[in-house]
């Protein structure tokens, strides 16, 4: 019999040393993957919150499954008692999966890690707060499950548990069902991001306009027109028509200029020509009409439209004023009368306009 074919404990030595052998090979395993990842990090710009979750996710929960993996595959080199055996196997298995959960729960910071460097790039602050509570909710999950399969697999009777914790979650989820709604409409507006922080809008359906201040999980600010903050649940934000006037890409103005009636034709050209000529050289035109459209009450009208590319409601305001005043002092030099809502009022019996009685 030669050294490694002696007995111990029932086993030839070989297998124990097949067994130190396996252990070994996976720590020498985790230390060059764990190298190499060092050297990835180091050539790539990773931001510190991933680096840190990446670091985390290869060190300890890596090392445990690759310990694991290589301890079964010793222990099965091994003659064990039924028994024994199954009992190996049971806490191999419950070992194996609290591992798994640590793992998957690592991922999932990894996963939110990124969406958090993503989240710092947007002007809103709502992600921010729903990032940290996300990820505890989600883990929370994970590991209740995973609670749940380690119970099941050493022979305990899951589904009365199930049962009881069921009846009970039903309560609080009708203690807590405003709460929870407003919690699902700030996701909602998270995700679907129909206005931000900073941004007009215009809520008709609530008879609401004005500034978002702040996205919070229980209820959305609104800084009113009149100075007002008014602050809107949000499963209401959630369900309402939002009308984002800061996102709109320019602002329509449209308004009609009036001549007199006596305007001559050659007047009414020219004041074509200068209204095209004012909006087509002004820095904030991004599109623009201007066409004599009918025969007014008491003028020639003119509709113009104009699509002013600063959205900023004070910017839009100066440059129509400076529009305005444009019109008016050309309009002055070339002798064009804007017209005025008049009347000509003729007596019966009167003599016509321009005549003299007898």
């Amino acid at each position: 019999m030669g050294f490694f074919e002696a007995e111990v404990l029932g086993n030839p030595l070989w297998k124990y040393i097949a067994l130190f052998g396996s252990l070994l090979a996976a720590g020498v395993l985790h230390f060059v993957i764990q190298r190499l990842l060092h050297r990835a990090l180091k050539l790539r710009a990773v931001p510190e919150g991933v680096e840190r979750s990446v670091r985390v996710l290869f060190g300890r929960p890596l090392g445990a499954l690759l310990f694991l993996l290589a301890l079964w595959a010793g222990i099965n080199l091994f003659a064990l008692p039924a028994a024994a055996a199954g009992v190996v196997r049971g806490l191999f298995i419950t070992a194996l999966t609290v591992v798994g959960i640590y793992i998957i729960t690592k991922l999932v910071d990894l996963l939110f890690s990124l969406w958090r460097e993503r989240a710092k790039r947007t002007e809103t602050r709502l992600d921010d707060q729903v990032i940290p509570i996300l990820s505890k909710v989600t883990k929370f999950a994970i590991w209740a499950i995973g609670i749940l399969l380690v119970l099941q697999n050493l022979g305990y009777n899951v589904t009365s548990l199930l049962a009881g914790l069921g009846i009970g979650g039903l309560a609080v989820a009708l203690a807590a069902q405003e709460t929870l709604s407003n919690f699902l409409g700030a996701l909602a507006i998270l995700v679907d991001r129909p206005c931000e922080v900073g941004d007009r809008v215009d809520l008709d359906q609530l008879g609401i306009k004005g500034t978002v201040e702040a996205i919070g999980l229980r209820s959305t600010r609104v800084r009113t027109l009149d100075g007002t903050l008014v602050s809107i649940p949000n499963r209401t934000m959630a369900n309402t028509v939002i009308n984002n006037v800061a996102k709109r890409p320019t602002i329509k103005n449209e308004y009609v200029i009036g001549i007199v009636y006596d305007t001559p034709y050659e007047k009414i050209l020219e004041a074509l020509r200068i209204l095209r000529e004012i909006l087509a050289n002004h820095p904030s035109t991004a599109n623009y009409r201007a066409y004599f459209k009918e025969y007014g009450p008491y003028s020639l009208n003119i509709v113009v439209t104009h699509w002013c590319k600063y959205t900023d409601w004070e910017e839009f305001l100066k440059a129509t004023e400076e529009i305005n005043l444009e019109i008016k002092r050309r309009f002055e030099e070339a002798g064009i009368e804007f017209a005025f809502p008049t009347q000509t009022v003729q007596l019966v019996g009167s003599p016509p306009p321009g005549t003299t009685g007898s």
